[in-house]
C-alpha cells in the first residue's frame, strides 16, 4: 500500500512539473510573415524573387496562435481550431517541450501513433511548432508573441 501511495505521489508531482514546461510560452502570437516566407524560400516552396501580394500578406498577418495551459488555439481565415495537449520534455534536438496532442474519442484509433508538436525557440524570442513527422505546413510558421 505504501508503495502504491509513493508511486501515485511521484506521478502527480511529475505531472505538475511537466505542465510547467509550457507556462513561459503562454500567450498570444501572430505569424511573422517575412520569417515564414524565408523558411518557405529555403525549402523551395516559394522563390526568392516572388513578392507576397498585399491580399495574401493581409491574410497571413491575420493568422494568430494562442498558447495556454492544456490547449493551443489557431485562428486562420476567420476559423478557430483548438487542440488540447499535455506537455513533456522534448525528445527532439533544439526542442524546449513537446505538446502531445489529445485526440477526441472519435479521432482515436488503436493504430494511431502519438501526435505531438515540438516547441522550438528561434532568435529574438520567436518560436516554431514543429510536427512529429517534420513534413507539416505548420513547420514553416514562425510566431512572434504579441506584447
Amino acid at each position: 500500500m505504501k508503495y502504491t501511495l509513493l508511486i501515485l505521489s511521484l506521478f502527480y508531482i511529475s505531472f505538475g512539473f511537466a505542465q510547467k514546461l509550457i507556462s513561459p510560452f503562454s500567450g498570444s502570437y501572430h505569424l511573422d510573415v517575412d520569417a515564414t516566407n524565408q523558411i518557405m524560400i529555403a525549402k523551395g516552396i516559394n522563390s526568392a524573387d516572388e513578392v507576397i501580394s498585399d491580399d495574401v500578406r493581409k491574410q497571413m498577418e491575420g493568422i494568430t496562435l494562442k498558447i495556454k495551459k492544456g490547449s493551443i488555439t489557431m485562428t486562420m481565415l476567420g476559423q478557430e481550431r483548438e487542440m488540447r495537449f499535455s506537455d513533456r520534455a522534448s525528445v527532439k534536438d533544439k526542442g524546449i517541450c513537446d505538446l502531445v496532442l489529445i485526440q477526441d474519442k472519435d479521432q482515436e484509433s488503436t493504430n494511431t501513433k502519438e501526435k505531438y508538436l515540438t516547441l522550438v525557440i528561434l532568435d529574438q524570442g520567436k518560436i516554431q511548432l514543429k510536427s512529429e513527422d517534420e513534413n507539416s505546413d505548420m513547420d514553416n510558421f514562425v510566431w512572434v508573441k504579441i506584447e
